[in-house]
């Protein structure tokens, strides 16, 4: 986006009070432009608050749940609010929404709709205003083609989708849709990788899948599964195919107890993508999963172990398309309350073994190669996820696949091509 098209969204916000959908496909810089709209924000001295749908991008971002935020349990229903209203819960919100004009959603595509419904009538009364969100400039991001809304087997519920939601009717919600991805410079793999975001399956396509299924890879490349199962599996079976001592890394984890019967500090250890216990070896082939301040790494860079040394919690490891080694010490997750001060922390060596991971924890990495194992692939999106994360088509192998796999909502497919583009970059 440039300058001044920038500039003219921060005046939509900030003067005429516009509320945003910011979406687009993988690697075309949501999540850059959200955190540049969220510091200028706080440059400026708004009062805005940043969230997500899921702990683990939360922590990520450094902020707090939408539904910490909004004081929601497990309930989606509007009976909710009757409870909240005799308890303690009410008046807390309301005192927190005063100073909030803005609020965030990230990945907001796993948002219910019946959640949206729940969060607009909350705001609306603990504002006391009938207006959409009770007033708030609400500013979501996310790819409804990626990650699904979780809606149990049991549930029965017609459509889920945010988009569904008569909040999201009314609430005139203009949409950046970026378009131009800076992960993969091939247009052709772009074109390929859009096809299966959308769910079209041509002879083209299948053709560029055939060549990844016979594809042959480094033997280290990473695998990517479905469940977390496979994932712990392949990597402690590769890791004990190594020589030499195992060292274990503990995290130190600190929390505080807050107002209900659980630890910030079990929610921290359940959001954490690091291990509360990591164990490596010289020689492990590890993945990054923090950004390096002084840039020599990013999250999803790879690399091997050189050394470790338990007793200061230090692990060097020479990342590749890198010529030193890099000293690894502890890096800080914090889990934030509502005044944006920590609640629990949670350090530990930003590492995994990189041999595998669940295409879940891929989520906003980008790799330079990766072998994608669609055995128990059963979501919208989960493939498209996986692909996407790899920068160069002739490093991609897939395994296990059949088009069946390629799963896309109608109702997803539908809302995109109706979609009223308010900002196309």
């Amino acid at each position: 986006m440039q300058n001044n098209d920038f500039l003219k969204l921060l005046d939509d916000i900030t003067v005429h009070k516009q509320s945003l959908f910011i979406t687009g496909p993988a690697g075309v810089g949501k999540t850059h432009l959200l955190t540049a709209i969220y510091n200028s924000l706080k440059a400026q001295g708004e009062k805005i608050v940043l969230t997500s749908t899921t702990g683990i991008n939360a922590l990520n971002l450094g902020g707090i749940t939408i539904h910490k935020l909004m004081g929601l349990q497990n309930r989606t229903d509007m009976g909710y609010i009757g409870f909240m209203k005799s308890s303690f819960l009410f008046r807390g919100i309301t005192q927190r929404m005063t100073k909030v004009d803005y609020i965030i959603i990230d990945e907001v595509s796993m948002l219910r709709a019946d959640t949206f419904e729940l969060i607009n009538e909350i705001l609306k009364q603990t504002t006391k205003s009938n207006k959409p969100f009770g007033g708030k400039v609400m500013i979501f991001t996310g790819d409804f083609y990626q990650i699904p809304p979780v809606v149990k087997s049991w549930e029965k519920k017609q459509n889920q989708w945010l988009f569904s939601s008569p909040s999201w009717q009314a609430a005139n919600i203009k949409t950046i849709h970026l378009q131009d991805v800076y992960r993969q410079e091939d247009k052709n793999f772009v074109k390929f990788l859009n096809d299966i975001r959308t769910g079209k399956w041509n002879p083209k396509t299948a053709m560029v899948l055939e060549k990844c299924v016979d594809r042959k890879l480094p033997k280290d490349t990473t695998v990517f599964f479905s469940t977390n199962e496979e994932c712990d599996n392949f990597n402690i079976r590769r890791l004990n195919q190594i020589d030499g001592p195992m060292y274990t890394f503990e995290a130190e984890i600190k929390g505080k107890r807050n107002h209900k019967y659980k630890h910030d500090k079990e929610a921290i250890v359940r959001d954490c993508i690091a291990k509360p216990i990591l164990q490596l070896k010289v020689g492990t082939r590890v993945i990054a999963i923090s950004n390096d301040k002084k840039g020599r790494y990013m999250n999803g860079s790879v690399g091997y172990v050189t050394l470790c040394d338990q007793k200061n919690y230090i692990v060097s490891v020479k990342f590749e398309n890198q010529n030193e080694i890099i000293k690894l010490r502890r890096y800080v997750w914090a889990r934030l309350g509502f005044d944006g001060r920590p609640k629990a922390k949670f350090k530990q060596i930003p590492l995994l073994p990189a041999y595998a991971l669940t295409i879940h924890k891929s989520q906003g990495m980008t790799l330079d190669a990766a072998i994608i194992d669609c055995k128990n692939i059963f979501a919208c999106g989960q493939l498209y996820v996986a692909l996407s994360r790899v920068k160069k088509l002739e490093n991609l192998k897939v395994i296990n696949f059949h088009k069946n796999q390629i799963i896309v909502s109608p109702e997803v497919k539908k809302f995109y091509s109706e979609l009223n583009k308010y900002h196309i970059n």
